[in-house]
């Protein structure tokens, strides 16, 4: 009985540290994503050069990877949005958390506004 206690002992002090080291981000990153996710679709939201259904983008950013989500009016919009995202990464990453440039995915769909003209 002893000695399979010890092995089951064994096998709980090295699995530990890996159940330590799981999936869980710290906490810090956890927040700077958040917070990153939030200036973005404000700035978004507020600007005014974009049309209105424009604005109303997702943006989530998951280990400094922000994605965008949404419907625009146009390929300019889409890459107006982009490089506002990438301008607030640049800015707003913590120098200690930078490893590589983060990536922003554009997944932007352009569904220009169709306006129907009534005939003669």
């Amino acid at each position: 009985m002893g000695k399979v206690f010890r092995n089951v002992s064994m096998i709980g002090c090295l699995a530990l540290p890996f159940g330590l080291l799981g999936s869980e981000r710290p906490q810090k990153e956890e927040k700077v994503d958040r917070e990153l996710a939030k200036k973005i679709q404000k700035s978004v939201a507020k600007d005014d050069s974009l049309q209105a259904s424009s604005r109303k983008i997702e943006v989530t950013v998951e280990h400094g990877t922000v994605t965008l989500k949404g419907e625009v009016q146009s390929d300019e919009e889409s890459q107006a949005i982009q490089g506002k995202a990438e301008s607030f990464v640049i800015q707003e990453t913590p120098a200690e958390m930078v490893v590589e440039l983060p990536d922003v995915k554009n997944q932007l769909v352009v569904t220009p506004n169709q306006l129907t003209v009534a005939g003669p």
